[in-house]
């Protein structure tokens, strides 16, 4: 009997900006899966290999292909240069997944400039480049974009540094993709997962947002929070592509905290000391 897999053309090709590590080589790894043909986009070519190295297998399984792109998607030319090659390459496109993000801490007054602009740069900059360098193939394709925000896309909450200012103009900018982009046929979903299981999770910050509270350097600042299985938040991303979902908020149970944040801003923000240690901090 012959194998579907091996048989089947692919459902379409997607493309996963950060795709070497992380979050999004597992989101690469479930469009694999879902066989898709798939290129991840990185900096760091030794890393792009070793992804490489871990879905080559997982491609072959689902008779479809993967590949690499070296790209820094934060610079316009580097940018330009690798969706132009993908134009030659591929006939579409049918996915952009813009998974490129840093998280931060540390109080406002101490936020200098220059980091404010790096993180704006990493977790906004790159999605607006990557995603209007596609937007010609995805026109064709009426394709989905999907950015990859956080629960700080939706809560200020405190010690996070420049990071939940980066990702509320994230959550800004994919409203108003997806309203301008509509007249396109092209969707535009925002995923906004809690924290994620990680190795080094409560150690990241050990060494940076000096004089914060010990709960700030925990998970999503000390929120009150289980790590999401990156698998988890990988198949939200595929229901929000194969559903055309506008935004997820993942676990479901912080929705109502979002809208009570929106709706009774004092109220909100009670909740939210509470949710993320119970006190403020005292130099």
């Amino acid at each position: 009997m012959t194998n579907r897999s091996q048989t089947a053309a692919p459902v379409g090709t997607a493309v996963v900006a950060g795709g070497s590590a992380g979050l999004g080589l597992k989101i690469a790894e479930t469009l694999l899966r879902a066989r898709y043909q798939v290129s991840i986009l990185g900096r760091d070519e030794t890393r792009l290999a070793a992804a490489l190295a871990v879905l080559q297998p997982v491609a072959e399984q689902a008779g479809t292909q993967i590949d690499a792109v070296v790209t820094d998607v934060t610079d316009t030319t580097s940018v330009e240069s690798c969706f132009a090659q993908l134009s030659q390459r591929w006939s579409r496109l049918d996915v952009l997944v813009n998974c490129v993000g840093q998280s931060d801490r540390g109080r406002v007054e101490s936020l200098t400039v220059d980091h404010f602009d790096r993180m704006l740069r990493v977790n906004v900059r790159s999605a607006l480049l990557c995603s209007t360098a596609a937007l010609p193939m995805l026109r064709r394709s009426r394709g989905v974009v999907v950015n990859i925000g956080s629960l700080a896309s939706k809560l200020g909450s405190r010690y996070l540094g420049g990071y939940c200012a980066a990702k509320h103009a994230l959550a800004g900018l994919t409203q108003q993709m997806r309203l301008e982009w509509s007249q396109y046929g092209v969707h535009v979903g925002l995923v906004s997962p809690g924290p994620i299981r990680r190795d080094d999770a409560g150690r990241r910050y050990d060494t940076t947002g000096q004089g914060l509270p010990e709960s700030a350097t925990l998970p999503a600042g000390g929120a009150k929070l289980s790590g999401l299985e990156p698998q988890r938040v990988a198949d939200a991303v595929l229901r929000c592509i194969v559903n055309r979902q506008p935004d997820l908020i993942l676990p479901a149970r912080v929705r109502l905290l979002v809208v009570i944040c929106q709706l009774f801003p004092r109220l909100g923000d009670r909740l939210l000391i509470k949710f993320t240690g119970g006190t403020a901090a005292v130099d």
